[in-house]
């Protein structure tokens, strides 16, 4: 109920709003009637105008109290607030873990510098009440700055648990190495929709739960296991039996209980 659209005015329905941030992951719509925080605004404000490239090398200029650099999101907040884009909720204070309110979301949507302007609609005295998550993303996906961001659809062939040196932040996608920092947990077999920024996810939008890869080309096999080449290297897939032979093009079909089977 929460997604339609009419001449680029967002209707909201809030009474279903939930009290509870986004930090658990969870199959199917992102954030469906829980609040965004303002954390995850930063992000996507702050890569809606630079690359993580960039957002990386930035001087540090915040002194909020309620942040500091070991947090995912300090960068984020960094950028975004250097660059004039979003503001603390006072002078010592930018509340990252709270949740973003209507009216903040409004004053963010009209920061974005683009020609097609999108317009909350809601009774003034709901203006401090939080906004859906997946409301948030629809409203940002609608303004998003087209010259650096898309939508994308994307398979997770690998994460930490594959390939440790890939760190926490990781994941090899079949759009190559893939980054992304936020609350939601993703891993290896995930297919998700995300705003992405080159190869940063910005925002997500539906996490499930893939059935299969296919043109996998094998690289070398055992009784037990295939390697197959993926974007930016290979993985290791064990599986019951298999009677490929190198440079073979499979698939991989996913079994309800999680194993792999050749085909």
């Amino acid at each position: 109920m929460f997604r339609k659209f009419l001449a680029l005015i967002l209707i909201l329905a809030l009474s279903g709003c939930t009290k509870t941030a986004v930090n658990n992951t969870q199959m199917g719509t992102v954030g469906e009637n829980e609040p965004i925080t303002r954390a995850e605004a930063a992000r996507m404000m702050s890569l809606n105008s630079y690359n993580i490239e960039e957002i990386n090398k930035m001087e540090r200029k915040i002194t909020f109290e309620d942040t500091d650099i070991s947090k995912w999101y300090d960068k984020y907040i960094n950028a975004a607030f250097s660059a004039g884009l979003i503001a603390g909720v006072d002078e010592a204070h930018f509340a990252p873990e709270e949740y973003l309110t209507l009216r903040q979301a409004q004053f963010l949507l009209d920061k974005m510098k683009t020609d097609n302007k999108v317009k909350l609609q809601y009774a003034q005295e709901d203006k401090d009440k939080p906004i859906p998550y997946n409301i948030w993303v629809i409203a940002f996906e609608k303004d998003m700055n087209t010259e650096k961001l898309k939508t994308q659809e994307l398979k997770i062939y690998a994460d930490k648990n594959q390939y440790s040196k890939l760190g926490d932040n990781l994941f090899i996608t079949d759009a190559g190495i893939t980054y992304y920092e936020g609350y939601e947990q993703l891993a290896s077999d995930d297919e998700i929709t995300a705003i992405v920024n080159g190869s940063t996810i910005v925002a997500l939008k539906t996490i499930g739960r893939a059935s299969e890869y296919t043109d996998m080309e094998v690289v070398d096999r055992g009784d037990k296991y295939v390697r197959v080449r993926v974007p930016g290297g290979v993985r290791k897939y064990s599986v019951e039996s298999n009677s490929v032979n190198a440079g073979d093009i499979i698939k991989i079909k996913i079994e309800s209980d999680g194993t792999y089977t050749v085909e």
